[in-house]
């Protein structure tokens, strides 16, 4: 579901300045391994996604950057690359478009999605990682990425049904 809310790409609340510029230098040594150069509307994508607290979506995105980003397709590519570079994340929550989240420093979680209004709520417990890397490990799977996300009822919408 597509959030309203105006987007500081600046610095994002509780991040300091060098905090702000970590995931910009990450990106660019990335795209230097590759050949390719930090332009301008690329560095603006990157600034906005880490400015961003929770979720978004590439529309979302792409709005908050008009004035700066001149075309969508400059958005989705870099979305690309920062996948590509393991600095954010597609998520699916049911929806026939994607989510993103941004995973530097951000400890392994789960998703819990409403059916009804689309609610997501975020939860961390160590204890379902280790569950599936140890089947990992019974299977002899190279695992590098779980993603763990229940479907259901949020408590508001639960609330409505009664």
């Amino acid at each position: 579901m597509a959030n309203k809310r105006q987007v500081d790409a600046s610095v994002a609340p509780g991040q300091s300045e060098r905090e702000m510029n970590r995931p910009v230098e990450l990106f660019e040594a990335f795209l230097r391994r590759r050949g390719l150069h930090i332009t301008q509307p690329r560095r603006a994508v990157v600034e906005t996604v880490f400015a961003l607290p929770t979720h978004f979506e590439a529309a979302e995105l792409w709005a908050a950057l008009r004035g700066s980003v001149s075309s969508a397709a400059t958005v989705y590519r870099t979305l690309e690359l920062l996948e590509q570079a393991g600095l954010v994340r597609r998520v699916s929550f049911g929806e026939a478009h994607a989510h993103y989240e941004h995973t530097l420093g951000r400890e392994d979680h789960g998703h819990l999605v409403c059916r009804d209004c689309g609610k997501v709520i975020e939860f961390s417990d160590p204890g379902l990682t280790q569950v599936v890397a140890r089947a990992a490990a019974r299977h002899g799977f190279n695992l590098s990425e779980a993603v763990i996300q229940g479907y259901g009822l949020c408590r508001a919408c639960q609330a409505k049904r009664l």
